[in-house]
C-alpha cells in the first residue's frame, strides 16, 4: 500500500554516491562479448601510440642539435669508443664550430675521461680550436689552461698552434696577439724558435715585440740576439731584454750593459732591472741616477719605475723628491714605486712589469 501511494519515496531522489555506490545500470545492457570486442579493438591504437615517444625521455634517440649530440656520444664513449668516435668525427665535419665550442670547456674542466686522447687529436686539427683560444674576449688564464691540457695529450700541439697563428689569414691582429700570449704561457722551449723568428718579420710591431720577448725567455743564439738588439722597433728591443731577466743558463751582463747605450728609455730600464737581478747594484745606482737627472720626462719616469722594481729602500729618498717632478708621468711612477718598496718591505715584491 505504501509503495502504491508513493509514501515511501523521498521528495527528491538521492543520487548515488560515486565513491560508495555504483551508477544505475542502463535500461539495455551491452553483452559481455561485445564489451570484450570493444576492449580488444583498442590494442592497435595503443600499439601505434607507443611508437610515438618523446625524444627527451627516450635515451635511445640521438639529439638533433650538434652540441647535445656530442655530449650524448661522449657519455657513451666508454661503452663503445669506436662508435662514439665515428659519430663525433661526423659531427665535427658537419658543424665544427658547435663541436669545438662544446668540447673545449669540458677540456678546461677536466671532464673528458677516457675520450681525452681522441678529443685532443680531433681538436688539434680544427681551425676553430685556434680561433677559440685566440678570442680576446675570453679569459687568458682559461684559454691557457685549455691549451696546456691539449699539450699534455698532444705533445706537438704548441707547434701546430704556433703555425696556425703564423699562417691563418682569417685571424685578426688582436686574435694573433692573444694567441701568442697563450703560447707564451705554455713555455714550450727551443723547438718554437724557427717559428718565432718568422714572427719577427711581421708588419705589426706588437707581434714582433711579443715574439722577441718569447725568444728572450727561450735563450736564443748569439746571431738572433744581435738581430733583435738591432731591430728598428724599440718595443722589440725592450721586450727582448725583458725576456732575458729570468734566464739562468747564461750570463747576460754584457748584453744588458750594451742595452744601456740604447736611446730608448724602456730598453735602458729593462736592462737596469736585468743587472739588478744579477746583483750589479753599483751599476744600477750609477745609471739610474743619471736617468733621474735627464731632461727627457720619459727617461725620468723610467728611472722611477726601475727604483720600484728593485724593491730596495735605498731609493726611497730620491723617489720622495721625484714625487714633486713637474711631469705627471714621473710623479705617478714615483708614487707607485714608493708603494711597491713599502709593500716589498712588508711581504715581497709587487708591481708593474713594464716601465710606463
Amino acid at each position: 500500500m505504501l509503495v502504491k501511494l508513493g509514501l515511501n519515496r523521498e521528495p527528491n531522489p538521492r543520487a548515488p554516491d560515486p565513491q560508495t555506490e555504483s551508477p544505475p545500470l542502463p535500461a539495455e545492457q551491452v553483452s559481455l562479448d561485445e564489451t570484450i570486442r570493444q576492449l580488444e579493438s583498442l590494442v592497435p591504437q595503443l600499439a601505434e601510440a607507443a611508437l610515438v615517444s618523446d625524444p627527451k625521455t627516450d635515451r635511445s634517440v640521438v639529439p638533433e642539435d650538434a652540441a647535445e649530440a656530442v655530449v650524448y656520444w661522449l657519455t657513451r664513449y666508454g661503452a663503445n669508443p669506436a662508435e662514439a668516435a665515428r659519430n663525433i668525427r661526423k659531427l665535427a665535419a658537419e658543424a665544427p664550430e658547435r663541436v669545438v665550442e662544446t668540447v673545449l670547456p669540458l677540456c678546461g674542466e677536466g671532464r673528458w675521461g677516457e675520450a681525452a686522447r681522441f678529443l685532443t687529436s680531433l681538436l688539434s686539427g680544427q681551425d676553430e680550436t685556434a680561433a677559440k683560444l685566440c678570442d680576446p674576449a675570453a679569459s687568458l688564464d682559461a684559454s691557457a689552461c685549455v691549451a696546456k691540457t691539449l699539450s699534455r695529450h698532444e705533445p706537438r700541439f704548441d707547434v701546430r698552434f704556433a703555425k696556425t697563428l703564423l699562417h691563418d689569414d682569417e685571424l685578426t691582429e688582436r686574435a694573433r696577439q692573444r694567441g701568442l700570449a697563450v703560447l707564451e704561457k705554455l713555455g714550450s722551449g727551443g723547438r718554437l724558435i724557427p717559428i718565432l723568428i718568422q714572427f719577427l718579420r711581421d708588419p705589426d710591431s706588437r707581434i714582433r715585440s711579443k715574439a722577441a720577448l718569447m725568444l728572450g725567455q727561450i735563450v736564443p743564439s748569439q746571431g738572433i740576439m744581435d738581430r733583435l738588439m738591432g731591430d728598428d722597433d724599440a718595443r722589440v728591443r725592450a721586450n727582448f731584454v725583458e725576456g732575458l731577466w729570468n734566464c739562468t743558463t747564461s750570463d747576460y751582463r754584457p748584453l744588458f750593459r750594451r742595452a744601456l747605450e740604447d736611446p730608448n728609455h724602456r730598453v735602458i730600464g729593462n736592462a737596469l732591472v736585468g743587472l739588478h737581478r744579477l746583483g750589479e747594484t753599483g751599476d744600477v745606482i750609477r745609471h739610474v741616477s743619471k736617468m733621474a737627472r735627464r731632461p727627457e720626462a720619459l727617461h725620468r719616469a723610467a728611472a722611477a719605475w726601475v727604483m720600484g722594481q728593485t724593491g730596495d729602500k735605498l731609493y726611497s729618498g730620491v723617489l720622495r723628491q721625484m714625487v714633486r717632478d713637474p711631469d705627471p708621468l714621473v710623479r705617478r711612477n714615483a708614487i707607485r714605486s714608493l708603494r711597491r718598496i713599502h709593500a716589498a718591505s712588508q711581504s715581497g715584491p709587487n708591481g708593474d712589469s713594464h716601465p710606463r
